[in-house]
């Protein structure tokens, strides 16, 4: 684990201290469940979504625009790998506009076997976690996408809906931060017919001088290190401690692929003591 973000955001004027969290990227890699129906699938790649100008403002539109097409070529690009699938896309990245044609007419126009239309995209900030240090209020915040296709047979009758969403941690530079959360959405939608890895960034606790030790381990992919020093920290008596070190550890147990594992220890970590990160990764673990 050699990279890792850096995060700080002050959540509200008036704020008076920043604390620094670290971030571990772990990868998670999925197999493909389904596969197409023809030894050489074409898939017709169109858009069907507009963005209403009379409730989000111009400025936005652009943004939603180019982060949607990103996801867009995202999934063009690894439909492109697989074995005998061939990608066409129709969609138009300056314009950006809707397809009114039907799919059976798409289909028979373009000698598709399937049509996959863009349906719906969204993207913003939300708000993380909120952390107090003393008087100060300190806030976290990571980019949300939503995405939403729909794959058609060349009939247009058959289909399956397609739905994906991604977090990507905010560090300032918003426009990276949409495109690349658009671009896992568009995956995580697709991830039924595709192998591909995504990476998540798990923030770490270091707020004492033990779980920073553990958090240089992590980062530095010295799993068994981070082991030795973590675990007897979770049968101590200070159960905010215990709580954070058992977090810290089933990050380092997802790190290394073992989901149940690291399942367990977060579910134990909100049992010492609740907290959102434990939360959010229970959650996270459970889709994987």
């Amino acid at each position: 684990m050699k990279l890792f973000k850096l995060i700080c955001i002050l959540f509200i004027a008036g704020l008076t201290s920043c604390n620094v969290v670290q971030y571990a990227t772990v990868p998670v890699s999925y197999a493909p469940k389904l596969v197409f129906r023809t030894d050489t699938a074409r898939i017709l790649v169109v858009n069907k979504l507009t963005f209403d100008s009379t409730r989000i403002n111009k400025r936005k539109i652009i943004a939603l625009k180019a982060a949607a097409y990103s996801a867009i070529k995202g999934a063009e690009k690894e439909l492109k790998l697989l074995p005998g699938v061939k990608v066409s896309n129709l969609i138009d990245s300056v314009t950006f506009s809707a397809n009114k044609d039907s799919v059976k007419h798409l289909a028979a126009k373009y000698k598709a076997n399937y049509v996959l239309t863009l349906d719906s995209f969204n993207a913003g900030l939300v708000l993380d976690n909120v952390q107090y240090d003393g008087n100060a209020q300190i806030a976290y915040y990571s980019t949300k996408a939503n995405v939403a296709f729909t794959l058609y047979e060349s009939n247009g009758i058959f289909f399956k809906k397609l739905k994906g969403v991604a977090t990507e941690p905010q560090d300032g530079r918003y426009g990276y931060s949409i495109d690349g959360a658009a671009r896992n959405a568009a995956l995580d939608a697709l991830k039924d017919y595709l192998p591909y890895t995504i990476t998540n960034y798990r923030p770490l606790y270091n707020q004492n001088d033990l779980l920073a030790s553990s958090v240089k381990q992590i980062l530095a992919g010295r799993f068994d290190l981070a082991f030795k020093i973590l675990n007897p920290l979770i049968d101590g008596a200070d159960a905010k401690l215990a709580s954070r070190a058992a977090y810290n550890l089933a990050v380092v147990y997802e790190a290394q692929g073992d989901i149940d594992e690291a399942l367990a220890l977060a579910k134990l970590s909100n049992q010492k003591q609740q907290n959102n990160y434990a939360t959010t990764l229970i959650a996270a673990l459970i889709k994987e």
